[in-house]
């Protein structure tokens, strides 16, 4: 055995012997030396009343059953044999041989014999159910409810004490009791006290005193950690902890001195005897579910099951009518002796587990459930009638929750100072990364400045005229990129020093109007050119003090803020007012918005609020600054926005004491102070250059997109850059012959993912491969990339090397399954059927012995038709429309010299129709009208149509032949094998809808014939890589 096992085992020991030692040091106590009733008669003449207080009127009354007795009764039957112990359930006795019933009315008599005394006298009642009046000496001194010997009687059971003049030194007393709601019976239930006044009072004022301290105690336990729940919600155990303090309170209301009722009289009794018992089962409820959220992975779900379960019964029945209620308490006496040992179970579980477990403070609770395991045991005795519950001290429930609500309080502090600790240990980590990052950008500060100057000074020196505008435009991407690297540095030193107190503030007075101009008239020139800012800030404003610097630094961070995010065709407005002494400076913008949890948020460091569909630029740094150097110089910074309607950005700054007038310098710095200035391109929404393979990138930040055309632009390709996702679609639905997709995930708009999605809906991966670029690494952020149709992956930053691989390889892989696929074509178009070469040589066997010019004829067209059946064009991707047709006409020809006058052939071509179309496109579907659609008509007609329809060409062929019927069709719509086995047709459809921008679309009825309508893009050239094909053939 373990060490944590022999642990576990004594602690149990140790827990049960004090449970048990407990309950035999009540049990003796139980057995006091007060004098006790024999047969009717208490003798108390040797009872010093002043000195031992009140006596318990307990042992052996004389009971009559079924009658409610009065003095003049027992004075009638003076040999009246029947004596039943005091106090108990009159179930236990019998009468006649018989259990006497739960249900009826009873009288017990009792004479005590007094010492010398005089004065008044009291008697004090507990628990008679379920009404009872007391007589002394014949005269009825107190009564609670009223007793009858039917179902008639008005039930009350409430405590009450009586007072009586003594006379003589013997006293009789008369209890008349009636039970007709009580399932488990009635009687006296508890002890009756005799004493003198005095100690009456102090009997009664000491047990309410008791279950005020308990009612009261219990209260606070319960609202002191119901408040603590309403803080922290994820602590179940609190709500239920605090549940059960208040069921500790309502059952304490509810029983012993029954305070509700005392204080609350005109409460229907029945609906206080439903709380009486409701308490009682939620208490020992809520106390497993405390139990059970306080251990969750030490508790057994079965045993709380069984707890709940036989809770929901006992509530069942508390709140069933009260007819069915009277008549189903007996059957359910079992249930409340198991609720009270399921509880005490499952509790016990749980506590025994903590201690094999070596949760803190186990011991401590083993040894506190010992003090419930007693006060349980002693009320299912009670239940029993075996022990009187008043021998156990009142406060034991008491004790118990507050031994439980100091352990919950010293796990807490515990939990507190864990916390504690672990945010010293987040403080000095924030520190570290603060040093870190101020380190780091000293240290990058260096080779900046010196990239910038190098780059400034090849720029401007006099032999910059030797630089192409190519060298020219590439030096001045690197001046900017280096330029908002440079300016992010110098965020991170600017809160470096905020935090550390090193940045100095120098204030003065300063003309708010020339700064807002200044900062407008350089934005003017970094915004993109959909975005306009204005200045609406009046010459008028009074001068604030101010550092002028630092001020230029709040206004450029908040309206660099605004133009993030006020997309396009956003507009930018600068305002201020003055305002009790303060000048209320505002920044509005038309973006869409901030949701209301993130308005508290975007000030912090590294925050940039969640903006759907859209990625702005930074890292979060420039309102936290903005924040801190307005509060530097004396003013508040706060945020109004609504979703969908635009944000303002408002501060204050100190109206200056006296204004200072100067002359305005607004002339334009080369070195002004701006923040992230993208680079524009030379168009506003598109770029195109290059040739060869035709490449889209689509990426929101128009310095990467330069750098990658920069870059790709040496290989050959033909590169179309644009900066979002809609474009990219629109370019599509213009052009079907794009190569290559390369787009970036965070786009305005539509994100990467979406506009991937709609691609596949149109093209498969391998018809269109796309390449998503992102700077995110995490690896859901690959899985939605794959999942929304991406052929490949790449992170951000990423080597050139590899990205040029990459797109390499989808280009590969697409040339070589377009090649694959054409040459499938080619290869099933050239394996002529054998019958189908010996017939056409038959039929020109036959007629050349009857026409030999018709012989030369018809072999002229069957070589024109093998030339074109064999040709290496037939790989080709698109091939002029009058090759097409050429092959058609010789096919005709030859299959009206084999069946002349079986069919007719009718073509119709738009005049001046000119356009290129995939190889034997056509000419398969005119062969299976033939073939097919006529075989088994003597005459019918086959019909070919070409002609222009916008930007498309739409061919039809038709015949009158045997047609198809609907399940035919409508397999071929879905590209499934057709019901007769042919599959000729239906890989001609899968063809068509091959190529980008070809539909098909049939109609056949049986016996009528059959129409085929292919819709296909206009071209009237070769691309240039079919052009170096054809070159190349």
């Amino acid at each position: 055995m373990t060490k944590r096992t022999i642990y576990s085992f004594l602690s149990v020991v140790f827990s049960l012997a004090i449970a048990l030692g407990l309950l035999f040091f009540a049990l003796e106590r139980d057995g006091s030396n007060e004098p006790r009733a024999v047969k009717g008669v208490l003798d108390a003449r040797e009872y010093d009343f002043d000195a031992e207080g009140p006596l318990q009127l307990n042992g052996e009354w004389q009971f009559v059953a079924g009658k409610l007795a009065d003095t003049a009764y027992f004075d009638q039957h003076q040999d009246i044999p029947h004596y039943v112990p005091v106090p108990s359930e009159w179930t236990r006795y019998e009468t006649d041989g018989r259990p006497m019933p739960p249900y009826g009315s009873a009288t017990y008599r009792l004479r005590v014999q007094l010492p010398e005394m005089n004065g008044v006298m009291g008697v004090k009642t507990n628990n008679i159910r379920m009404s009872n009046a007391v007589w002394i000496n014949g005269e009825k001194v107190g009564q609670s409810g009223i007793p009858q010997e039917n179902a008639s009687y008005q039930a009350r059971n409430t405590p009450y004490v009586a007072f009586f003049p003594l006379e003589g030194n013997e006293l009789e007393i008369i209890v008349q009791a009636a039970n007709f709601h009580y399932g488990t019976g009635g009687g006296i239930i508890s002890s009756l006290y005799l004493g003198d006044e005095q100690s009456i009072l102090r009997t009664l004022d000491l047990q309410r005193m008791y279950d005020w301290v308990m009612l009261v105690s219990f209260l606070t336990m319960g609202i002191y950690f119901f408040n603590f729940y309403f803080f922290l919600r994820k602590y179940r155990e609190l709500l239920f902890f605090s549940l059960a303090c208040f069921m500790f309170a309502l059952y304490t209301a509810t029983h012993g001195e029954k305070l509700l009722h005392a204080y609350y009289p005109q409460l229907p009794y029945i609906l206080f005897l439903g709380l009486q018992r409701l308490s009682g089962v939620l208490m020992g409820i809520f106390l497993s579910l405390f139990f059970h959220f306080l251990f969750p992975r030490l508790s057994h779900q079965k045993i709380l099951y069984a707890v709940l379960l036989i809770g929901g019964l006992i509530l069942v029945l508390i709140c069933s009518p009260a007819r069915f209620n009277m008549g189903a308490q007996v059957e359910v006496l079992k249930l409340n002796i198991l609720f009270p040992l399921a509880v005490v179970i499952h509790i016990f579980y749980i506590q025994v587990k903590t201690v094999q477990a070596g949760v803190a403070g186990a011991s401590f609770l083993m040894v506190a459930s010992s003090v419930t395991i007693l006060y349980i045991a002693v009320g299912i005795l009670n239940v029993y009638n075996q022990m009187n519950p008043s021998i156990l001290p009142p406060l034991i429930p008491f004790i118990y929750m507050l031994l439980l609500s100091l352990y919950m309080s010293n796990r807490f502090v515990s939990i507190y100072k864990q916390n504690e600790a672990l945010s010293e240990r987040l403080v000095q980590a924030d520190r570290f990364k603060d040093e870190f990052l101020a380190k780091t950008s000293h240290e990058f500060r260096t080779p900046l400045h010196g990239v910038m100057t190098l780059v400034q000074s090849m720029l401007t020196s006099p032999a910059s005229g030797s630089l192409t505008p190519e060298q020219t435009n590439k030096l001045s991407l690197v001046k900017e990129i280096s330029k908002r690297l440079a300016f992010l540095v110098e965020d991170i030193a600017d809160l470096s020093k905020l935090k550390q107190g090193q940045l100095k503030i120098r204030p003065q007075n300063v003309d708010l109007h020339t700064i807002s101009h200044l900062v407008t008239e350089v934005f003017a020139h970094v915004l993109p050119g959909h975005m306009t800012l204005r200045n609406q800030v009046s010459p008028h404003i009074p001068y604030v003090r101010a550092d002028e610097n630092r001020l230029r630094q709040i206004l450029n961070n908040l309206i660099d803020n605004a133009a993030k995010h006020a997309g396009a065709g956003g507009e930018i407005e600068l305002s201020a007012q003055e305002q009790a002494g303060f000048v209320v400076v505002s920044v509005k913008d038309a973006g869409p918005g901030i949701a209301p949890e993130e308005l508290e948020k975007v000030f912090e460091p590294y925050q940039q609020g969640a903006i759907p569909s859209q990625r702005p630029g930074g890292v979060g740094l420039g309102l936290a600054i903005a924040r801190q150097l307005v509060e530097l110089q004396g003013g508040r910074i706060w945020v109004q926005s609504e979703q969908g309607k635009g944000a303002v950005f408002s501060f204050t700054i100190p109206v200056a004491a006296t204004e200072k007038v100067r002359p305005i310098d607004i002339s334009l710095q080369e070195t002004a102070d701006f923040r992230t200035a993208p680079v524009s391109f030379p168009m506003s929404r598109m770029v195109e250059k290059g040739h060869g393979k035709k490449i889209i990138i689509a990426d929101d930040d128009h310095t990467s997109l330069r750098v990658l055309m920069e870059a790709l632009e040496p290989e050959g390709y033909f590169l179309i850059a644009v900066d979002n996702g809609q474009a990219v679609l629109d370019l599509l639905e213009q052009r079907a012959d794009v190569d290559l997709i390369i787009l970036d995930i965070m786009m305005p708009g539509l994100s990467g993912y979406e506009v991937c999605r709609k691609i596949r809906a149109s093209y498969s991966i391998a018809e269109l491969p796309v390449l998503m670029l992102t700077a995110a690494i995490l690896p859901e952020d690959m899985v939605a990339a794959f999942q929304s149709g991406a052929n490949d992956f790449l992170h951000k930053p990423f080597d050139l090397t590899e990205l040029k691989s990459r797109m390499s390889s989808l280009l590969n892989l697409k040339e070589a399954v377009a090649t694959a696929s054409r040459m499938e074509a080619a290869f099933l178009q050239a394996q002529i059927r054998p019958h189908f070469l010996y017939n056409v040589l038959n039929s020109i066997l036959s007629l050349s012995y009857m026409d030999i010019e018709k012989t030369r004829k018809l072999i002229t067209e069957f070589a024109n038709f093998l030339r074109g059946s064999f040709a290496f064009s037939n790989t080709s991707q698109f091939v002029p429309l009058e090759k097409e047709l050429a092959l058609i006409q010789s096919y005709i020809t030859i299959e009206e010299a084999r069946f002349p006058g079986r069919f007719q052939f009718e073509l119709a071509v738009e005049k001046n129709l000119r356009c290129y179309l995939p190889p034997l496109l056509l000419q398969p579907l005119v062969e299976n009208a033939v073939r097919h659609g006529l075989a088994n008509r003597q005459e019918g007609t086959v019909s070919l149509t070409a002609r222009r329809d916008g930007n498309g060409v739409i061919f039809q062929i038709r015949d009158n032949g045997a047609g198809m019927s609907k399940a035919q069709v409508e397999s071929i719509r879905q590209q499934q094998p057709l019901p007769g086995g042919g599959v000729g047709l239906l890989n001609l459809c899968k063809r068509i809808k091959q190529h980008p921008g070809f539909s098909v679309a049939i109609r056949s009825e049986e016996n009528m014939g059959t129409s085929i309508v292919i819709t296909a893009p206009y071209r009237d050239r070769f691309s240039e890589k079919e052009t170096a094909a054809r070159e190349e053939a």
